[in-house]
C-alpha cells in the first residue's frame, strides 16, 4: 500500500463519515475497505486534522472534525 492508495482511500472515508458518526464497524461495512486500510485512512485523516475520535460506552466513534468559531 502507497501513499497514493492511502490518500485515496482517506477519501473514501471522508465522504461517508461527512454528516454522519459510525463506529470501526459501520466504517468497515460502509467503506468496504478492509481494517488495515480503513486504519491507514483514518490516521491520515487524524494526522490532517479531519475527524473526530471519540468514545461512547466503550465503543470508539468518528465524524468529520467540526471547527467551531466563537
Amino acid at each position: 500500500m502507497n501513499n497514493h492508495v492511502i490518500g485515496e482511500n482517506a477519501g473514501i472515508v471522508w465522504r461517508v463519515l461527512h454528516g454522519q458518526i459510525f463506529s470501526w464497524e459501520e466504517l468497515l461495512k460502509n467503506t468496504e475497505l478492509g481494517p488495515m486500510e480503513l486504519a491507514c485512512a483514518i490516521g491520515w485523516l487524524a494526522r490532517e486534522s479531519k475527524i473526530s475520535i471519540f468514545q461512547r460506552k466503550g465503543i470508539v466513534y468518528f465524524e468529520v472534525y467540526h471547527e467551531t468559531y466563537y
